[in-house]
C-alpha cells in the first residue's frame, strides 16, 4: 500500500494551502489503524492521511468500537448517521465521514478513488470555512462556534452533492420521458429502467438523510450536546443549531419531494406504455382472428367444388346449370360462414359498461313448504306474548 506522505513541515499556513485533492489518495481499510486528515482550531491542515492505532484513537476521544464500525474507511455509506457523544460528534453522510470536536476536525479517508476526489474538494471548502477571517470581513463566523461551522460545511457539501445528482437524474429521465411521448422504443425503455433504479437509490439516500436530521431535531438532549465549545443544559436555549439543522432539513425534504415526483412520473409513463402495448397486442390478436375467419370462409367455399370435381359420375355433370349452381352455393356458404363468425366476434369485442341485470330466484322458505302460504313472524315478540298469556288464562279457567 503506497501512501503519499505530507511535506516535511506538517503545519500549513493560510498563505499557501496545499492542494488536498491531489495529496489525498485512496486508503485501504485496516483493522489495526484508522487513517484521517486533521484540521486544527484555525482551520489549517496539520496532517494528511495520518494513521492512528484504533484502541489509542478510541480511548483518546472517548469513543466505543461500535462508533467506528461504519466510519473507518468503510465503503458502505447507505445508512447515514450523526452520533453525538460528550466530547465530540461523528458524522457519516454520503462520502463524508468525520469526527468533530470543539477545536479539531478529523476527516476519515476512503478506499474509493472517486470518493477520494470528492473528499479532497470538501476538505478545501472546509479549510476555507474554518479559517479565521480578518475582523470586519465576515461577522457571521464569529457568531458560530467552531463545531457548528464544521457541521455546516459538511451539510453544505452533502446538499450540493444531492442537488447535483438530482439535476443529473432529472435531465436523463426527463429526456427519456419526452422521447417516449413521441415513440415507444425498446432501447429507451431499457435506459429508463436503468435510470429509474438509480433514481430510486437516490430517493432512498436522500430520505435517510432527511430522517437523520429529523431525529436529531426531535432529540433535545443531542441538540444540547452539539454545543462542544460552550456546554449547555437541556433546559437552555439552543435555537442557533436548531435553525441550522432546520434549514438543511427543508432543503433535503425538497430533494426528496422532487425525486418522488419524478418517480411518480416514471410510474405513470410505464402504466400508459403498458396500456398502449396491451391495445396493440389486442389489435394483433383481432387481426389474427379476422384472418382466421376469412381462411375458414375460403375453406368452406372449396368444399362443394371439391366434391363436384371428383372423378365420379353424378347427375350434376349432365345439368346445364350445375356449374353455376355449385359456384353460387360455394360463394353463399362462404359468405354466410364469414358473416356468422364476424357477428360472434363482434359480440366478444363488445364491452359491457354496466353489469347485466340478474334475475333473482324466488326464495322458498321452510315455513311455506311446511305450512303453505301462511306466514308466521317468529320475531314478533308482542304477538307471541299475547298468545302465551291467552293460553295461560285459558288453562286457569279450566
Amino acid at each position: 500500500m503506497t501512501i503519499l506522505s505530507p511535506p516535511p513541515t506538517s503545519t500549513f499556513t493560510p498563505s499557501g494551502p496545499p492542494n488536498v485533492s491531489r495529496l489525498l489518495l485512496p486508503i485501504q481499510p485496516n483493522d489495526s489503524y484508522v487513517s484521517c486528515t486533521t484540521f486544527n482550531a484555525k482551520g489549517h491542515i496539520t496532517s494528511i492521511s495520518k494513521r492512528y492505532p484504533k484502541m489509542q484513537f478510541l480511548s483518546s476521544h472517548g469513543l466505543y468500537p461500535r462508533d467506528l464500525r461504519k466510519i473507518d474507511s468503510s465503503t458502505i455509506d447507505i445508512i447515514p448517521s450523526i452520533v453525538v457523544r460528550d466530547t465530540c460528534f461523528l458524522v457519516n453522510l454520503l462520502h463524508i465521514k468525520a469526527i468533530v470536536m470543539f477545536d479539531k476536525v478529523m476527516v476519515f479517508d476512503t478506499s474509493v478513488t472517486a470518493l477520494a476526489k470528492k473528499i479532497g474538494l470538501f476538505m478545501y471548502d472546509l479549510e476555507n470555512k474554518l479559517s479565521t477571517q480578518p475582523a470586519g470581513t465576515n461577522h457571521y463566523n464569529y457568531h458560530q462556534d467552531y463545531e457548528h461551522r464544521a457541521l455546516e460545511s459538511i451539510l453544505i457539501n452533502v446538499m450540493s452533492s444531492l442537488e447535483a445528482e438530482l439535476a443529473e437524474h432529472k435531465y436523463h429521465c426527463g429526456r427519456i420521458l419526452e422521447d417516449l411521448e413521441d415513440q415507444i422504443d425498446r432501447v429507451k425503455l431499457k435506459d429508463l429502467l436503468v435510470y429509474s433504479k438509480s433514481l430510486g437509490a437516490f430517493y432512498q439516500k436522500a430520505l435517510l438523510i432527511k430522517n437523520v436530521l429529523d431525529e436529531l431535531l426531535d432529540n433535545d438532549e443531542d441538540l444540547a450536546k452539539l454545543y462542544l465549545s460552550h456546554k449547555k443544559n437541556n433546559s437552555m436555549d439552543f435555537t442557533e443549531v436548531e435553525m441550522l439543522l432546520e434549514a438543511y432539513y427543508i432543503q433535503c425534504d425538497e430533494f426528496v419531494q422532487q425525486a418522488e415526483s419524478l418517480i411518480n412520473d416514471i410510474k405513470s409513463t410505464e402504466e400508459i406504455i403498458n396500456i398502449i402495448l396491451d391495445a396493440n397486442r389486442n389489435s394483433l390478436m383481432l387481426f389474427e382472428l379476422k384472418v382466421t375467419i376469412y381462411t375458414l370462409g375460403f375453406t368452406v367455399a372449396t368444399i362443394a367444388p371439391a366434391f363436384y370435381g371428383m372423378n365420379l359420375k353424378n347427375f350434376v355433370e349432365e345439368s346445364e346449370v350445375g356449374f353455376a349452381a355449385v359456384c353460387i352455393f360455394s360463394v353463399v356458404s362462404a359468405l354466410w360462414f364469414t358473416f356468422i363468425n364476424f357477428k360472434k366476434l363482434g359480440k366478444v369485442r363488445r364491452l359491457a359498461m354496466a353489469p347485466t341485470p340478474r334475475k333473482e330466484k324466488p326464495e322458498v322458505s321452510f315455513d311455506k313448504l311446511r305450512f303453505g302460504k301462511t306466514k308466521h313472524s317468529v320475531q314478533d315478540s308482542k304477538r307471541r306474548a299475547v298468545i302465551w298469556r291467552w293460553l295461560v288464562n285459558e288453562t286457569r279457567n279450566k
